[in-house]
């Protein structure tokens, strides 16, 4: 393993790492997203965000501007939830249920970058 050689980051690369995500970052990516998944806990989903871009704006750069400057995610933030779908009319056990996960759309959002 001594002979292997990896590729080293670059200053410029370096700095990249660490710079704060500017708007159009934080609107391209949730513009990657599906509009039409699932909402999570909090009954939001990627297209609500996107209707409400304008309103919404400056909560979620706040949301990517503390991360920045803490290096955490608030707290709460990856909290899920777990519904049981029903697949027959009358279910009887457990087997005769779907789980879906809720998540709150911000984690999915995060997963983006």
């Amino acid at each position: 393993m001594g002979n292997l050689q990896f590729k080293k980051l670059s200053v410029v690369e370096m700095g990249n790492l660490t710079k704060p995500f500017s708007v159009d970052e934080i609107k391209s990516a949730v513009w990657d997203c599906d509009s039409f998944k699932s909402p999570g806990p909090d009954g939001i989903n990627f297209g609500f965000i996107k209707n409400f871009w304008n309103e919404m704006k400056d909560d979620v750069v706040h949301f990517f501007t503390e991360f920045n400057r803490n290096g955490k995610l608030s707290k709460g933030i990856n909290s899920t939830f777990i519904a049981l779908i029903p697949k027959v009319e009358c279910p009887q056990s457990l087997n005769e249920f779907r789980p879906i996960l809720l998540v709150g759309v911000f984690i999915k959002y995060w997963q983006n970058f």
